[in-house]
């Protein structure tokens, strides 16, 4: 890891995703529930065996790894070249393929059963088309049949404050505590204004993180919109303690964060 030292407030490009080893610590928490649901899912929904699953937005490979260890041939992208470099490392032994690419506008080669998107990774693109462009393109890379696992949380009805963890981590002798929360919303200009901290230890060293981050204010009209864009229908949505959340009825940000099955729509 690099020397500890302290920042603060940073501004683009944003050091939490210029920090691959801290990110993957500080975000490292069990998967194994998480990845259970999503193999139930995937079987649930996807005609046929699903051996080939995509990851946008992938980070430093952390659930590519570990679909991998379940035995799935698993490519991933991702923006951040510091988080790519990490992340193809950390594939090499497993066979999987990282790539760069930015979410709007990539096509990776190859076809898939299924791809993923958690922990509201799409909400940093901000506007409908790149959120349109990015589904088209993922759309592309789907054979018939496979779908699209989205997570994210809707915007507070009225908007609202609020704040998640900390969460704490070791690692490598690497400790990290994360705190994230929501500093404000914007339901006009679809905003959601979002402040993230992390502390970093190793031995005597430390390193603060402190960076605010702009992710869209989803609401449930303007996300069926988009859907309706795209060669993709929303096939079911989950609450993020895996029960299914009813079709019929309304999505907001009391549900948190929901997992959205959006299958590839053919003619």
């Amino acid at each position: 890891m690099e020397p500890l030292e302290e920042r603060s407030a940073p501004r683009s490009p944003l050091p939490l995703y210029q920090s691959p080893e801290i990110y993957d610590v500080a975000f490292g928490w069990d998967l194994a529930m998480e990845l259970d649901f999503i193999e139930s899912c995937l079987a649930r929904h996807v005609p046929g065996p699903v051996r080939r699953i995509l990851e946008p937005a992938c980070g430093t490979g952390r659930i590519l790894a570990a679909l991998a260890g379940r035995g799935y041939e698993v490519a991933g992208y991702d923006l951040r070249p510091e988080m790519v470099a990490f992340a193809t490392a950390k594939m090499a032994p497993l066979g999987g393929r990282v790539m760069r690419g930015d979410m709007a506008t990539f096509r990776p080669p190859g076809r898939y059963d299924a791809a993923i998107n958690l922990v509201n990774s799409i909400g940093y693109l901000l506007d409908d088309d790149s959120v349109a462009s990015h589904f088209e393109r993922v759309a592309e890379s789907l054979r018939p049949g496979g779908v699209y696992l989205v997570q994210f949380s809707y915007g507070g009805e009225p908007p609202e404050q609020s704040t998640f963890g900390p969460w704490s981590n070791a690692r490598g002798g690497l400790e990290t505590t994360l705190t994230w929360g929501v500093v404000r919303e914007d339901p006009g200009a679809k905003r959601s204004y979002q402040q993230c901290r992390i502390s970093a230890r190793r031995g005597q060293e430390r390193r603060v993180i402190e960076e605010s981050h702009v992710l869209r204010y989803w609401t449930q009209d303007d996300f069926d919109r988009i859907v309706e864009r795209c060669p993709l229908e929303l096939a079911a949505v989950y609450f993020d303690r895996f029960e299914e959340h009813p079709l019929d009825d309304a999505r907001t940000g009391a549900d948190g964060n929901l997992y959205h099955v959006l299958r590839r729509r053919d003619a």
